[in-house]
């Protein structure tokens, strides 16, 4: 369920790409719906993303759920797109996905602050609907999720899974577990796993619900107000920023480009492109480039 980034045993020869042997990560990753990757990113890139993250959305992104969010940043935010493609992730990828090449669907979520109630990533799909999507152990589409600050196991801040609840069609799904990760940590989960990040506290739905009645009168975005109100209980309390960066991606099969063009469906007006330096790492590295936007052609 954890695994050191320095592990022996990464099923690849880098010469080839080619996988060597069956991976225990697939097999956690499929039986409980996540995994931990110890150590992923160094010190130095959790600095420069989490620097990164927190610029960007000082003025750009959306004020949602009581903080900012920013989707699809590989497109809008080059610097993500780079640390995101550094090798040892992208090791990680072809051992998840193996043997198919991995594909970036395009969600690429930046996170600053915001709270999450328990929910799960596909209730845009089709197949969610009849519960179909549930029981087919052959979805394989995930988040690689990267907090960019240390979150103990009874920090409010930390992410919440409950095991095996992508299955929910076959299996119970286990009471809500805690991860508790260091920076520079990885969680891989499940999209369809139900999940929930710093959950709204009595205070915050208080005032959430007092704005949404006062904004109108005062012609207020409620959501801008809302996460501009936390902000001030922030600064004032002392409580440091949540910083959190999302990319969703699975193997080269039907359930990925079925998840992938839903989101495009979801998010018809997507555009963008991916730097040469990026699109040439993901040839290099056999990573088929996002589906969602328009990335730019490869420069070998």
């Amino acid at each position: 369920m954890v695994y050191e980034t320095s592990d022996a045993g990464i099923p690849f020869n880098r010469a080839t790409k080619a996988p060597r042997t069956a991976s225990q990560l697939q097999i956690d990753l499929m039986s409980d719906g996540y995994a931990i990757i110890r150590n992923l990113l160094s010190r130095d890139q959790v600095n420069a993303l989490r620097l990164t993250v927190t610029q960007h959305l000082k003025k750009n992104g959306d004020y949602k759920y009581g903080g900012k969010f920013q989707l699809h940043a590989m497109y809008s935010v080059e610097d993500v797109a780079k640390i995101l493609t550094v090798e040892p992730i992208l090791d990680r990828l072809r051992e998840i996905t193996q043997p198919l090449a991995p594909i970036l669907t395009g969600e690429c979520d930046l996170m600053i602050n915001t709270t999450s109630s328990w929910h799960n990533d596909v209730p845009h799909h089709p197949a969610s609907r009849d519960g179909s999507i549930f029981s087919d152990e052959s979805f394989r589409v995930y988040k690689i999720a990267f907090y960019l600050q240390d979150q103990g196991e009874d920090a409010v801040t930390t992410l919440k899974v409950r095991p095996k609840s992508h299955l929910k069609g076959r299996n119970r799904s286990m009471p809500g577990r805690p991860i508790a990760v260091r920076a520079g940590d990885a969680i891989v989960f499940d999209v369809r796993i139900e999940h929930a990040g710093q959950l709204p506290t009595r205070t915050d739905r208080a005032m959430r619900k007092l704005i949404e009645r006062v904004g109108p009168f005062f012609h207020l975005d409620t959501q801008k107000a809302f996460t501009s109100t936390r902000a001030i209980i922030r600064r004032a309390t002392g409580t440091p920023d949540r910083v959190a960066v999302f990319t969703t991606f699975g193997p080269a099969e039907a359930w990925t480009y079925s998840y992938a063009e839903e989101g495009r469906n979801l998010h018809p007006d997507v555009r963008g492109t991916l730097s040469a330096e990026v699109m040439t790492r993901l040839a290099l590295n056999k990573i088929v480039p996002p589906l969602i936007g328009t990335p730019s052609a490869p420069h070998l």
